[in-house]
């Protein structure tokens, strides 16, 4: 029943965008089967990298690039932010710590929306709307207590017994962090990694309120923009420039997949 609910929910309508990308303009409302062309053609994915600089006046590549330069952007600063915080939560002792880690995780729970006005007007006053660092700023305010809560959990999963030999052997606090946690924690980060791609990728209002210049959209915007658009557009172009979109994410997945299906088991056996 599960896998039956998994395969009628994401991976049937994912097949029929696919199916709907590969017809030919002319056989696009029709197939075998619902899912099978009955004329197979890439003229679709032709027409996606052209639509958008003819309609929209920004080409479906920048768009992508865009995407691409605020995304790993964005997830590297989380990381690097996430691993240095963690470590202080979970090896180090300060006032206050437990209370600052709560509420820091509790934000999680704020809706985004609440503070987009604050949000943009904030940035208006430090002059940076309409810029690559205005998305990159919101995303890692608010995708940061979700790295440190992966990674702070992972961190206290370390015996003891190898921090104190690292101690005892004249290790400081950054060699600990960098010679024995982070080694160990390529599961967490690589949990870390696909959480946060997935999150900044397919992210759309902030990306569409703090970057209103046309020449620096993400592709979640320019995706709904020639969805919404007044010119009309064939539903298998649409459909081609969706298919294309997810590429980054099933290249991310492919190459972290191993340590990704590690983090997420992790703790749940004790050594």
């Amino acid at each position: 029943v599960v896998i039956l609910f998994f395969v009628i929910i994401i991976i049937f309508p994912l097949l029929y965008t696919f199916s709907l990308s590969i017809r030919s303009p002319d056989t696009v409302y029709s197939a075998k089967f619902f899912l099978i062309p009955y004329e197979f053609s890439l003229q679709n994915y032709y027409d996606a990298f052209f639509y958008a600089e003819d309609k929209l006046k920004v080409s479906f590549p920048r768009m992508f690039l865009n995407s691409i330069i605020v995304t790993t952007t964005s997830v590297l600063l989380i990381i690097m932010l996430s691993i240095f915080a963690a470590f202080s939560f979970s090896h180090l002792r300060f006032p206050m710590k437990e209370s600052l880690y709560n509420v820091m995780i509790a934000s999680v729970a704020m809706p985004a929306q609440v503070l987009l006005i604050p949000l943009f007007y904030l940035l208006i006053y430090f002059g940076i709307i309409n810029t690559y660092m205005a998305v990159i700023l919101a995303y890692a305010g608010f995708l940061i207590p979700i790295g440190i809560l992966i990674l702070r959990m992972f961190f206290e999963q370390v015996p003891n017994e190898l921090t104190e030999a690292g101690i005892v052997d004249g290790a400081g606090d950054f060699q600990l962090l960098t010679r024995i946690l982070l080694p160990l924690a390529k599961p967490a980060i690589a949990t870390c990694v696909i959480l946060l791609f997935l999150d900044t990728w397919n992210e759309f209002i902030y990306a569409m309120i703090f970057m209103q210049d046309a020449t620096i959209h993400t592709v979640p915007v320019g995706l709904a923009k020639i969805g919404t658009s007044r010119y009309h557009i064939n539903i298998g172009t649409y459909s081609a420039s969706v298919m294309v979109s997810i590429i980054p994410v099933l290249i991310i997945f492919a190459v972290f997949q191993r340590w990704f299906i590690a983090g997420m088991t992790m703790g749940a056996l004790k050594h």
